[in-house]
């Protein structure tokens, strides 16, 4: 039985009103015609919109069709809108199909009224199969999974826009293929092994299967096909319809997982998970380190709080700082001595992290355990290396000073109150130069076992401002300096100076008092390079041993002191040739400054 059309139709001719009902009951299957004399009336009507098709005379006293048309369309424009005229003509026609109406029509005699009929039909049907492929397209695309329909020969009738996507053709080198374009033969023959349950009496009514389709370029793409046939009556089979689901995440995260949990197992820190849900937050988990490491197997660890591993001389404030960042639900690191089960103390660093749910609450503790009794043992040692250094720097400051201080004074007074003899003057000169080069070499000690200590917090410098202060603090004679760098580097700002008066005063020292020295940019540092003879083969070798030099009067030490300041930095510096011939110094290792980015 057909679907009723329901036609609203207006024109000021009551007479042409009833002769068209009349041929639209005749010539349409079923039809329900409204019909009104004015446009007002026509536009209550059209609001509880329950009409398919329009039909509107063109000259009417109130408006004529197309301002009734363009009424209409500022509310809803899909309903189809007939206009038939008796006052017909070309320009009114062109209006007509330029606003976008459906159909234009002049009155005429039946042959007119089957023809407008016949209109009407069509253009119903098109309404109705756009307004239901409307709604498919709108589920359809809100889904935004790959959808395909095959029909009965198993050739592809549609796909949609992300299957085009994930297959990598276009729609219309799909339609009209085989599925064998994007899968391979078993794939196919499997997705026919499904249909064929489905079609079957008791089978079920969709199949989910995993399915690996081709695409044009690349690698197999893994999909899960939700596959179902499509309504049909009788035996007339018509075909299936689809939704692919790319399932290439889901099978990296297993993957994924999969190699998390053989790093969990295998990594070279011991790693423990706990369940703050069960009683005493005991441990769920225990990797192989943690086992090699305590001694203690899974068995013994997994069901229990890891306080087992502590002892007499565990450090009681370390402990409480891990109890006040569990119960804070925080990250947090100590270092604490623990014992083994055969009782053997051993330092241990203990990292410990919440690890929660979606909505924020803490399900499980992630804990990281590294034995770093040998760097405990290491760190010992140099305290103590240190601590002989800063008493050796006191004697060299204090004792050794002290009696060189008293030398100096009596050398000078020496050379005030003697007699005007030439050779003692010669030996008093001798000796106070030695004294005066005793002194420099206890400053430069000084400064080298200070340099060396490691830097702490650092800020932002500039390359080229430094090495221009620098360059005014040391007799440089006429010495040209030439800056080619802008970068800046986090460095403690004091001992970089030092660095460059050291590199400076030796390029003078060494190439002469007109040396040209350049400093430039290097991917990761700078270098500083001048135009001398370069260095020299006999101390090339230990260029950078304190005492080295091949410069008459010098102490060695300026190369020593830039080592232990880059040192210092976590750098390196390298002696090389300069293109000039010279010495180059390249001090490397170092990551550039950027500054922050203004707020918006």
């Amino acid at each position: 039985m057909a679907e009723r059309i329901d036609v609203l139709h207006v024109d000021d001719d009551a007479s042409v009103l009833d002769l068209t009902e009349a041929y639209l009951e005749r010539e349409l299957d079923a039809v329900a015609v409204t019909s009104v004399t004015t446009p007002s009336a026509a536009l209550e009507e059209l609001d509880d919109d329950r009409f398919e098709c329009i039909i509107s005379d063109y000259d009417m006293p109130e408006m004529d069709g197309l301002a009734l048309f363009e009424r209409i369309c500022e509310t809803d424009c899909s309903t189809p809108f007939v206009l038939y005229t008796g006052k017909g003509s070309e320009e009114i026609a062109s209006q007509a199909l330029n606003a976008g109406v459906t159909g234009y029509f002049q009155k005429g005699g039946p042959e007119q009224l089957r023809r407008l009929a016949n209109r009407v039909g069509q253009a119903v049907e098109e309404h109705r199969t756009r307004e239901i492929a409307d709604r498919y397209s709108t589920v359809i695309d809100a889904l935004g999974y790959p959808v395909y329909v095959v029909d009965e020969t198993g050739t592809f009738e549609f796909v949609n826009e992300p299957f085009a996507e994930l297959a990598g053709y276009d729609v219309e080198e799909i339609v009209g293929s085989k599925p064998g374009l994007i899968k391979g033969d078993d794939a196919v023959h499997e997705s026919e092994d499904r249909l064929g349950t489905i079609l079957s009496r008791d089978g079920p009514d969709i199949q989910r299967f995993r399915v690996d389709i081709e695409p044009k370029e690349g690698d197999p793409i893994p999909c899960r096909d939700h596959m179902a046939a499509l309504p049909y009556e009788g035996e007339e089979f018509d075909g299936s319809v689809g939704i692919l689901r790319d399932v290439s995440e889901d099978v990296e995260q297993r993957e994924e997982l999969e190699t998390k949990t053989r790093a969990l197992d295998e990594a070279p820190v011991g790693i423990t998970i706990t369940d703050p849900e069960l009683p005493d937050n005991p441990m769920v988990y225990v990797n192989d380190r943690f086992v090699e490491m305590t001694g203690y197997d899974r068995d013994y660890a997994v069901g229990v709080n890891c306080r087992f591993l502590q002892g007499p001389d565990t450090d009681e404030a370390a402990v409480s700082t891990l109890r006040d960042a569990i119960a804070a639900e925080e990250s947090t690191s100590v270092e604490l001595l623990n014992y083994r089960q055969d009782g053997t103390e051993f330092w241990n660093r203990v990292s410990i992290a919440p690890i929660t749910d979606a909505a924020g609450r803490v399900t499980e503790w992630v804990g990281f355990q590294e034995d770093i009794t040998e760097f405990k043992t290491r760190e010992a040692a140099l305290k103590r290396q240190n601590e002989r250094l800063d008493s050796f720097a006191s004697i060299v400051s204090h004792d050794l000073r002290n009696p060189l201080n008293v030398a100096q004074g009596r050398v000078e007074l020496a050379e005030t109150t003697a007699d005007e003899d030439a050779e003692i003057d010669e030996h008093l000169d001798a000796t106070a130069a030695a004294l005066d080069r005793i002194e420099s070499i206890i400053d430069h000690t000084l400064t080298l076992a200070r340099e060396g200590e490691t830097v702490g917090d650092t800020e932002p410098v500039s390359l080229a401002t430094v090495a221009t202060d620098s360059w005014e603090t040391v007799e440089t004679g006429a010495a040209t300096l030439t800056v080619e760098t802008d970068r800046e580097v986090s460095a403690d700002p004091d001992r970089l100076r030092n660095l460059f008066e050291n590199l400076a005063r030796n390029a003078v020292e060494h190439a002469g008092p007109d040396v040209t020295i350049r400093v430039g940019d290097l991917d990761d540092g700078f270098y500083v390079a001048d135009d001398g003879p370069g260095i020299s083969e006999s101390v090339a070798d230990d260029l950078f041993e304190p005492g080295q030099s091949s410069a008459e009067g010098n102490t060695g030490f300026g190369l020593a002191i830039v080592q232990e300041i880059a040192s210092a930095h976590g750098w390196t510096v390298e002696a090389t040739a300069s293109d000039e011939g010279g010495a180059r110094f390249e001090i490397r290792g170092i990551k550039r400054h950027y500054a922050p980015l203004p707020e918006p």
